[in-house]
């Protein structure tokens, strides 16, 4: 090794990596990808008060609370970020879990919306966001229906909110297409951003 060192997942500092994009551009599946190929990603679990899906586990996907026990969080000031969405639902980011990844080494990869992942850039200036941009608005008008989750009302309210969220694409680093059948192409592109922040200058730990 050269006097400078080789910058790498050795001796770079951990970061957050938020990974936002409009529901149904699936971005949850790219988080589990990505966290499944690297065990040095680790994807920080958030807090809801919306009810368990089929085939979700507590703890796993989200962590799912009363709105007492939330709302309490949120005096307590336990939280990264918080959001109240659709129908009063309410989501947040544990801030302690988050710190503790980063101060690890690792990458606390936090998938979340826009607005979420604003706030945590202005606590986190160094924190890396990356904009999951669906192929278009008719390819995600028909993986919200293929879901079969939610009324005609509710998808067309999150593709109202769709065509907002894309005006916030400027505010991120980066942006990264994920289009039908392609998925491994976006782990892919996502992994190699991560890569070249590892070797950002500024997060060399000092020898």
């Amino acid at each position: 090794m050269s006097d400078f060192g080789t910058p790498g997942r050795s001796d770079s500092k951990g970061f957050c990596l938020v990974l936002s994009a409009p529901s149904g551009t699936g971005k949850t599946t790219v988080g589990e990808l990505l966290t499944a190929e690297d065990s040095t990603i680790v994807r920080s679990v958030s807090m809801t008060t919306r009810s368990m899906r089929p085939n979700e586990q507590d703890g796993v996907d989200y962590r799912f609370v009363s709105a007492d026990e939330f709302k309490a969080k949120i005096r307590q000031g336990a939280f990264l970020e918080w959001a109240e969405v659709y129908d009063g639902v309410l989501y947040g980011t544990p801030r302690d879990t988050v710190e503790r990844v980063i101060r690890s080494g690792d990458v606390a990869l936090l998938v979340i919306d826009v607005q979420g992942g604003r706030a945590v850039k202005a606590i986190f200036p160094e924190a890396v966001l990356v904009f999951l941009i669906p192929p278009s608005m008719d390819c995600l008008s028909r993986r919200l229906k293929q879901r079969g989750l939610e009324t005609d009302d509710q998808i067309h309210r999150r593709l109202i909110k769709a065509r907002t969220e894309m005006k916030y694409l400027p505010a991120y680093d980066y942006g990264v297409e994920n289009d039908d059948g392609k998925q491994q192409l976006t782990v892919d592109a996502i992994r190699g951003i991560i890569t070249a922040e590892r070797r950002r200058i500024s997060r060399w730990e000092p020898q």
